[in-house]
């Protein structure tokens, strides 16, 4: 196994850098454990989210943090520097997401309570101290490699990520505030800001977790060339202001809707996380559809897929279910069922002004 611990980096390089290793591997190549610590602060949505649904733009805007969207579900996160992310990167390898976590899980779970903090994992694949989250993972396919993404939590802004994310009112940031104090927690609230490791050892141990997990040696290493490219390039595209903010076109709240559509918008809670469909409808029949959430699904591009299918032509509402049944045949998925997708289509809300006319 390839360990290439890089330390503190720019943000958009800290971002990059495991979905160039991912990218560029063969299937035979070794795994890789890759780590970095971003220079300061910036905002990264999952695959499948709407960035501007889910964050306060202006807010970021305003304050010089950067927004990305990476290539592996799940919800909108704050990084920064007081965070370290770890990436095991497997070549090759296929497994069902319940079944890698549940086999990958045991290792930063031992490496937290190697430093005195009770950790454990809670499935599906959160890590928690109590009934406290410490950490989340995640886990995605990016070109022809599993990889199984995590984080060391030294210290958490929480006051920060109650601000960069789009919530309805002050009120309500003051509750998200109080909510994260209450349900998550830091390696410097359990330990005390004299007994935290550095990122370099807690890699170390964690390095140690996987090797003695995986039974297989490790041996510190350095980016090929081929890896650096893609890192640059990859460094582009994820802040990319046209890639993070791709679909928020007819999707977006609020926006003028001609005379007779309506712009619909369910939402229902799944174990992969919250799905999100919008939808466009006109007298009964269904003109376009996009779906998303913060999902940890496969394949990985399953969703767009799926909503591709659904929308090569228009169709009746009531039709719904029995079109999403045919097209789940021909798309399937892993992690979304068809009755969560019923489920929040049956959940709409009607989220544009009625009646008025397109300019």
């Amino acid at each position: 196994m390839r360990t290439i611990h890089l330390g503190r980096v720019a943000i958009p390089r800290s971002l990059s850098v495991f979905h160039a290793v991912a990218a560029v591997a063969k299937s035979t190549d070794e795994m890789v454990l890759i780590s970095s610590t971003p220079a300061g602060p910036f905002v990264s949505v999952g695959y499948h989210q709407l960035a501007g649904r889910e964050l306060n733009v202006s807010y970021c805007e305003s304050h010089g943090i950067p927004i990305a969207r990476r290539l592996v579900g799940g919800g909108a996160v704050l990084l920064d520097s007081h965070q370290t992310f770890w990436h095991l990167i497997m070549p090759g390898a296929h497994a069902a997401i319940k079944d890698l976590y549940a086999a990958l899980m045991p290792a930063p779970v031992a490496a937290y309570q190697r430093f005195g903090i009770a950790a454990e994992h809670r499935p599906l694949n959160d890590l928690v101290v109590g009934q406290k989250k410490i950490g989340g993972t995640g886990a995605a396919t990016i070109g022809e490699s599993l990889v199984f993404v995590g984080s060391w939590m030294f210290d958490f802004d929480r006051e920060l990520m109650a601000h960069v994310l789009n919530v309805p009112s002050e009120k309500f940031r003051d509750k998200t505030i109080e909510s994260l104090r209450d349900y998550m927690t830091t390696m410097k609230d359990e330990l005390g800001e004299n007994r935290l490791p550095s990122p370099e050892e807690a890699m170390d141990v964690l390095t140690e977790e996987f090797v003695n997990l995986l039974d297989t040696p490790a041996h510190a290493d350095t980016l090929t060339d081929e890896e650096e490219k893609e890192s640059e390039r990859l460094a582009q595209k994820l802040f990319d202001p046209e890639f993070v903010f791709q679909n928020e076109g007819w999707t977006t709240l609020g926006r003028k809707i001609r005379d007779g559509v309506y712009l619909y918008e369910g939402l229902h809670k799944t174990p992969s996380g919250l799905i999100r469909m919008i939808w466009l409808e006109q007298d009964g029949w269904i003109e376009n559809i996009w779906l998303g959430g913060d999902l940890v699904i496969e394949p990985q591009d399953g969703l767009s897929r799926l909503t591709a299918d659904l929308t090569r032509q228009r169709f009746l509402a009531t039709d719904f279910a029995d079109r999403l049944a045919e097209s789940l045949a021909r798309v399937p998925l892993t992690g979304l069922t068809p009755s969560d997708l019923v489920e929040a289509y049956q959940h709409k809300l009607s989220i544009a002004p009625v009646s008025t006319s397109m300019k």
